[in-house]
């Protein structure tokens, strides 16, 4: 798999797994097939990379709790997801579903697919390739598991793909919501960026939240400064942004 690196704001890049097209057209096929089967089991809060569900539904399940009263929030940010799931822990998920030998193998051939980037070459030990048609799929069911805790706990959580917040009415309640967080992750093999993740009280003025290209704050959205250039730039998700919700 050839690696790129993908410009970000603030001078950063984003790691870019591109398939061959023979494993694009092989993983979309093997998509078609189990995604079914893990689809009567995701939980209506995940809204990412999932049928008939976008980023317009998890804005308007978030501008819904707001509303409600649910102002405390939890905003967090997991450290290169992608590129840091456990491969163990990982397999363990997936054989939890599916049986077939043969299916598995070939699952686990792409999780430890050797990356090519300029004239170096490595095969990863952890991680699940973005670019990669079977990532979005695999990477929702090894999260599926904190949605589960998460709303047999009580709370208001809203998920697209690994970005998240948690919606409480107090802010006690968004610390007992942080600690769970930072236990499952833990438990997992995951790690919290601590720079990103934040409890915020959405009704006080310079406290907010930025959440799939809008910015929440003080009663009010609106959409996040840097969405204006990567909505002339691409389409897709942050087309979805500026057709309302």
């Amino acid at each position: 798999m050839r690696r790129v690196e993908i410009p970000k704001a603030g001078g950063k890049t984003r790691p870019l797994g591109i398939p061959t097209v023979k494993d694009r057209i092989v993983q979309t096929a093997v998509k078609r097939v189990i995604e079914p089967i893990f689809e009567k089991e995701f939980l209506d809060i995940s809204y990412g990379f999932r049928p008939g569900r976008g980023c317009k539904d998890a804005l308007r399940e978030v501008d819904a709790h707001l509303r409600a009263g649910y102002t405390h929030v939890v905003d967090a940010d997991l450290k290169g997801y992608f590129d840091s799931i456990p491969h163990d822990l990982f397999t363990k998920r997936i054989e939890e579903h599916i049986s077939d030998g043969r299916l598995l193998q070939l699952l686990a051939s792409w999780l430890q697919q050797d990356i090519v980037q300029d004239m170096q070459s490595w095969t990863p030990t952890a991680g699940t390739p973005q670019g990669a048609v079977i990532s979005p799929l695999l990477a929702n069911l090894y999260l599926h598991p904190l949605d589960v805790k998460m709303s047999g706990l009580g709370y208001c959580m809203v998920r697209y793909a690994d970005d998240f917040v948690i919606l409480c009415q107090t802010a006690s309640q968004a610390q007992a919501a942080l600690e769970e967080v930072k236990a499952w992750v833990q438990e997992n093999g995951l790690t919290l960026h601590p720079d990103k993740t934040h409890i915020w009280d959405c009704l006080v003025k310079g406290q907010g939240f930025e959440f799939l290209g809008y910015r929440f704050e003080a009663g009010q959205r609106r959409v996040r400064g840097k969405s204006p250039k990567g909505f002339k730039d691409v389409n897709g998700c942050q087309e979805a942004h500026f057709s309302g919700f």
